[in-house]
Formats: structure tokens, C-alpha cells, sequence
């Protein structure tokens, strides 16, 4: 316990995270009527409210979505079981859509003819073992449907309890008086446990990494979440705490109109899912590329050096603001290509930072049919033969 004390001394060396001549003492004793967070008073109760909030999706979605999904059309996806192939494992470990690797029709044919006779399977057996294979990898769109359900709901409630938080604040309205006494800022109730729940959130969703579906985006969403953790915790026990209520804010109010948008495409409803992206698109222009980079991070980086001395946690805490910007435009990278995408021809809106569209099908649906039409066409990467190819293209010639 020695240790730990003195671990804990050292690392909150108060002329690190807190600007000018405040200390924690100040913390520890604040004026009567007011209070100063200690970084104590938020770990452990937003940790077990991470635990609570696994409990409230199960419930949440065991019993509002999965009803109004099947209502939608939404079905539960077909699970198929695969052999253990060891050859067949090792092969689509490296490579999972073997027809799409081999470009020429003869070595095609030589690749199966090679793998058919390391497992003693047929061809079209070792079609179907790598597509159920993918299958087991692929989220149907129920359970997409229920993870955006969850983002939905926790995003729109938090943004617009925020914004009632917020509104009678000063500093929601001017940034500067963010800075104005830096240190020894009183932290109402309101605002402590809409601080709290956030960060209780954002623990949950690190708990539900390894269940969600497994996004194209998966590293930046991992840095987003332990970026956006540190940057709550700390900037709640350096008492810098209304900076960081506008950062959520900003946050939340685009997270709930890309989720709409997901679900509407989940359950076919197109013209709903363009309207609901094209609100998500301009909510995002505003606050993602205008208010979050020139007036809140400006205010962070160059307004706080207007009333305060540059301190060691200075850096840290706008590193971590950066981190978040850099990401935001990764994003938006991401996002004009889905509209560059939506504008040059393809008629399905593409789910933003996600698996293929044909990794969503209900049942397989998709991706079934798209490799019933290969075998049918004689596709180079899985023909017969091919002669038998070759017979094929005449015929439909």
C-alpha cells in the first residue's frame, strides 16, 4: 500500500495538472457551496456504469429492438457449421476469397485441382466450405441493426440531455470562460454525472469491441475510444472539465444521425436512409470540421494561454484534442467517399466504415447469390475447367 501511495503522489505531482498556484488542497477543501472534482470521483463509478449499460442494451434490445426489427423484415442470421480443415484453415487464413486472387482461368483451375487433392474434397465442396467459412465472419444485418439501435439511443438521449445541461451555462456560449479561473471551477451535479456517464459509456463500448461487428475502421475506432477515455478522465481531475463538456457535445450530435441512417439501410428503406445521411453529412460539416477545430480546439490551444501560463498537462490534454481532430478527418475522407460513391452510379448507399454491403444480408442472402451466379457463369476464379468455361462463354455468345 506504501508503494501505491507513493505511485499515486508521484504520479499527480499537482505542478503537472494543475495550472498556476492551485493545488490539491484547493480540491480537497473547496468555498462552501462549491465543488471540485478529485479524479477518485469518477473512475470506479463510471467503470461500474460501463458494467450497468451492458445490462441496459441487452434488455433494450432484447426487448424493443429485436421485435421492431422483425417487424421491419429483419431476420436473425442462418449460422453455418464448417468441418475442420486444416489445409483448407491455413489456406484461407491468407486467403479468404480465393476465386478474386488467381487472375488467370488455367492457374484457377490448377489451384483447385491442387487443393482438391490435399483434402480429397470436390471442387464445389471446397466452394462451399470457404463460403460458410466467410460466413462465420460476416455480422448479418440483425446484429448490425441492434448495435446502431444502441449508438442511436444512447447518442441522441446524451446530446440532447447535454444540451439541457449546457444551455444556462456561460461558457457553452463563450469558450473563454473555460479558462476564466482555470483550476477552481465549480462542478455542479448536472454536470458531474452527465460528465460521468459519459465516460461510463465509452467504457462500455470497449467492453462490446469484441462482440460488435468488426468495422473496416477498427484501429481508428480503438484510438478513438481510449483517446476519448483518457481525455474525460484526466480533464475531469485536472478540473478542465467545461472544455471537455463541449467537446461530448459536439461529439453527440452528429453520432445519432449516422446510426438512423445505418438502420434505415438495414431495414431497405432507402429514401429515409437519404435523408437521414444527408443530415447526418451537413450536422457533420458543422460540427466536426467548423466548430470542433476553430473554436474549440483554437480555444484550447491559444484562448486558454490568454488567461492561464502554460502548464505540463496543457500539452497532454490538447494532444489528445489533435488526436481526435486527425481522426475527424480521416472520417471525412470517409464520408465524401460514400458520397462520391452515391453520386457516380451505385444505387445502395454504402454503410460508412463497415464490412461490404454483402456481408449484411439477413440470411447470406447477398453473398449466396453472388456465388450462385459465379458457379453459373463460369467465373475464372471457380470454373470446372476450362473447357468447360470456355463451352459456357459460346453458348451465351
Amino acid at each position: 500500500m506504501a508503494t501505491v501511495q507513493a505511485f499515486r503522489e508521484w504520479f499527480w505531482n499537482e505542478r503537472v495538472w494543475l495550472p498556476g498556484n492551485v493545488t490539491w488542497e484547493d480540491f480537497e477543501n473547496p468555498p462552501p457551496g462549491e465543488y471540485y472534482p478529485l479524479e477518485r470521483h469518477i473512475l470506479l463509478p463510471s467503470f461500474f456504469l460501463g458494467v450497468l449499460l451492458l445490462g441496459v442494451r441487452f434488455v433494450y434490445e432484447r426487448c424493443l429492438v429485436v421485435p421492431f426489427a422483425k417487424y421491419m423484415g429483419l431476420t436473425f442470421k442462418k449460422q453455418y457449421s464448417v468441418e475442420v480443415n486444416p489445409t483448407l484453415e491455413a489456406t484461407y487464413s491468407s486467403v479468404k476469397y480465393p476465386e478474386q486472387q488467381q487472375a488467370q482461368q488455367q492457374c484457377c483451375f490448377v489451384y483447385q485441382q491442387e487443393l482438391s487433392k490435399k483434402t480429397s474434397l470436390t471442387v464445389r465442396q471446397i466452394q462451399r466450405w470457404f463460403r460458410h467459412r466467410r460466413s462465420q465472419e460476416m455480422p448479418g444485418r440483425m446484429k448490425k441493426f441492434r448495435e446502431c439501435s444502441w449508438h442511436f439511443l444512447f447518442y441522441s438521449v446524451s446530446f440532447f440531455a447535454g444540451l439541457y445541461v449546457l444551455w444556462d451555462k456561460p461558457y457553452f456560449w463563450d469558450s473563454k470562460y473555460c479558462w476564466i479561473s482555470s483550476g477552481r471551477q465549480h462542478v455542479p451535479n448536472d454536470v458531474y454525472w452527465y460528465y460521468t456517464i459519459e465516460l461510463g459509456f465509452y467504457w462500455n463500448l470497449v467492453f462490446t469491441l469484441v462482440t460488435d461487428h468488426k468495422r473496416k475502421d477498427f484501429k481508428e475506432l480503438v484510438v478513438h475510444h481510449i483517446v476519448t477515455i483518457l481525455l474525460i478522465y484526466f480533464s475531469f481531475a485536472a478540473n478542465q472539465i467545461r472544455i471537455g463538456t463541449l467537446v461530448l457535445l459536439v461529439h453527440d450530435a452528429v453520432d445519432f444521425w449516422m446510426a438512423g441512417a445505418k438502420m434505415a439501410n438495414y431495414v431497405k428503406k432507402a429514401t429515409l436512409t437519404d435523408v437521414l445521411f444527408g443530415v447526418f453529412l451537413v450536422v457533420w460539416l458543422i460540427t466536426r470540421t467548423y466548430i470542433y477545430p476553430f473554436r474549440i480546439v483554437r480555444s484550447a490551444t491559444f484562448t486558454s494561454l490568454e488567461y492561464n501560463a502554460i502548464w505540463p498537462a496543457y500539452w497532454f490534454l490538447n494532444i489528445l484534442l489533435w488526436i481526435l481532430q486527425v481522426l475527424h478527418i480521416i472520417w471525412t475522407y470517409l464520408i465524401f467517399r460514400i458520397v462520391a460513391t452515391k453520386f457516380t452510379g451505385d444505387k445502395k448507399l454504402k454503410d460508412l466504415s463497415s464490412d461490404t454491403e454483402d456481408s449484411t444480408g439477413g440470411e447470406e442472402e447477398d453473398d449466396t447469390k453472388k456465388e450462385r451466379k459465379i458457379e453459373a457463369n463460369g467465373s475464372p476464379g471457380w470454373s470446372r475447367s476450362p473447357k468447360a468455361a470456355d463451352t459456357r462463354k459460346k453458348r451465351r455468345a
